[in-house]
Parts: structure tokens; sequence; C-alpha cells
């Protein structure tokens, strides 16, 4: 059966202006109006008497480890603006990791403060299944029964090799989160694989996947420096990789003739620097979107894709 929200995707705007379209109230600019008339008399749909009821706000929420990263941050935002304009309210609820703050998020769910759930960050550690309920997953496999976003993480590890390889790199480190389960670890090890099968030397450093920040990830830095400063070419996320391309600068190694960096997310704050740092991109937007297609198909009782892979983007700058 064809609901609003159908209609709202349907003339591409939100929920509660079709609602105002229908029933005639609040103001609509008359393309607008016009436009949503057609898509509700071409889907079929009995505008008059269902325009008339109210509609319910249904406010899903967005679980994500620390708020304050920039490729959380940037995720959130992304998915917030979809959420709205397919009209749903948005609850962000930043757990920073606490897997007692992790079973709040479920218990806000259960109780109906939220009707659905886009969970960032790993499930409490107690978590058995959805049960029936909304919740979809990105980068961290929650179980069977929950639909997964991700990006193709295995071609931005093949990118990220491929850069190393035609700037003449043999000597690589690389630094990634401990937990080998969450599909951003695939980038890692698509790289090593490619790196060595060139005859590369590939160090990887693990860290615990659940610090992060920015204090955080420069500390890492400056703790290996030791061996970076012997390499010619390291990956690791966007602040990481600001960090390296910081402490090189000021130990007197020149980007990228003598180190090359490449950053992982591709964030806005890797644009700030100089040289600007190359980046393989995560499509935040893309990523959003499939984030909230998901969750509206859960909640509407619809068949959903179990697992969606969004490609990334490499951005070749200043430091390769």
């Amino acid at each position: 059966m064809t609901t609003m929200r159908d209609v709202a995707r349907k003339a591409g705007v939100g929920v509660g202006t079709v609602s105002r379209a229908l029933s005639d109230t609040g103001y609509t600019a008359k393309a607008t109006r016009e436009k949503i008339l057609a898509a509700a008399d071409e889907m079929g749909y009995e505008y008059e008497q269902a325009a008339k009821a109210p509609v319910k706000a249904i406010t899903i929420g967005i679980m994500l480890p620390l708020l304050r990263h920039p490729f959380f941050s940037r995720m959130t935002d992304a998915i917030e603006t979809e959420l709205h304009q397919q009209g749903y309210n948005c609850l962000i609820y930043d757990n920073c990791n606490n897997s007692i703050h992790q079973r709040e998020a479920i218990d806000m769910l259960d109780e109906g403060t939220i009707s659905g759930l886009i969970a960032l960050g790993d499930p409490p550690p107690d978590f058995k299944g959805r049960d029936g309920k909304a919740i979809v997953s990105m980068d961290r496999r929650w179980g069977e029964d929950v639909p997964l976003i991700h990006s193709d993480h295995v071609q931005g590890g093949r990118l990220a090799a491929e850069a190393f390889l035609e700037s003449g790199c043999r000597r690589v480190i690389q630094f990634m989160g401990g937990n080998l389960s969450v599909s951003v670890n695939s980038r890692h090890t698509a790289l090593e694989k490619i790196l060595r099968s060139n005859g590369c030397q590939v160090t990887s450093v693990h860290t615990p996947w659940n610090f992060m920040g920015y204090s955080y990830d420069r500390n890492v830095v400056k703790d290996y420096w030791n061996v970076i400063r012997d390499m010619d070419g390291c990956m690791t996320n966007d602040i990481a990789a600001l960090s390296c391309l910081s402490i090189a600068l000021e130990m007197g190694i020149k980007v990228p003739e003598q180190l090359r960096i490449i950053g992982y997310d591709g964030t806005e704050i890797t644009k700030l620097s100089y040289p600007a740092l190359s980046v393989v991109e995560q499509d935040c937007p893309t990523l959003a979107r499939a984030c909230t297609d998901r969750i509206v198909e859960l909640l509407e009782g619809k068949s959903v894709e179990m697992e969606t892979t969004v490609p990334v983007i490499w951005k070749k700058r200043g430091t390769t």
C-alpha cells in the first residue's frame, strides 16, 4: 500500500511538505504542490482522507562512538540530513565506546523513546539480535539479521597501495584498529597483500579499536616515530595522517619526496594542511542515504538488502 512517505520520495520532498500540500495547510509553493499531487495521483494514493490525519513524528536514533571525531561527526550530519528530508526526527547518542552506554541505546529502542537505531559503533556485549526491532549498523557486524552498510574498504586498500607503488615506495607503515572483525580493517589486509606481492616491506601497527581522538592519534604517531622515519610511506586515519605530516615537517623530512602520507576517511580537515593530504575518501552522503533507506525499509516492513557496499574515492593531493 502506498504511504505518504512513498509519495514524498517520489516527489523528492519531505513528509511534512506532502502533508501540508495535501491538506492545504501552511505554505507550499505552487510548483511543489503540483508535483506532489501528480506523484500522489500517479501512485494511486488516496490522499483526501489520509491527509486529514496528522502525521506522527518518528524519531530515529544515531548511536556513534565519538561525536568530536571528524569522520563520525560528518557521518552523523549526513544521516541527520537524510532523515530530516524523509520526515523523521533524529536523536544523536554519543556513547564514547562505553558498553553501558551502548546498552542504554538499545533500552531506548525497547522503551519506544526511539523507533529505530542507526549504529555507527559496536553492539553491547549482550546483544543477541535485533528481534524484530529496526536496527541498521555501519562497518560493525551486529549480527546476521542486522543490515550492514560499509565502504568498499578492499577498494580503498588497493587504491592506497597503487598510489604508494606509483610514487616508488618500498617501505610502508600502516596503523590499524585492533578489532579485526570490523569491516574497515579489510583495507589494511588488501594494502599489505598488494604491496608485499610487489616486493615492498609493510609494517602494520595494531592500536586499540575503541581509542580515538586528536591527542590519542598524535601520541601514537609520536610513539612510533622512530619506526615511521625509516619508512617512505604511511597510511592511517585522517587525524593520525595529519599528525604524521606535522611531525615530519618539524623533523625536516620532506613530504612527499622522502615520505608519502595517505589519510583514510577524507574528511574536510585534510584540505587544511600544506601540503594538502592525499586521501582515500569515504562517500559519507551515499553511506548516509543507504543507512536511512535501510532503516525506513525496516520500519515499513519491506524487504531489506542485508549488506550494502559503497565505493570510495581516491583524491591525490600534495602528500603523495
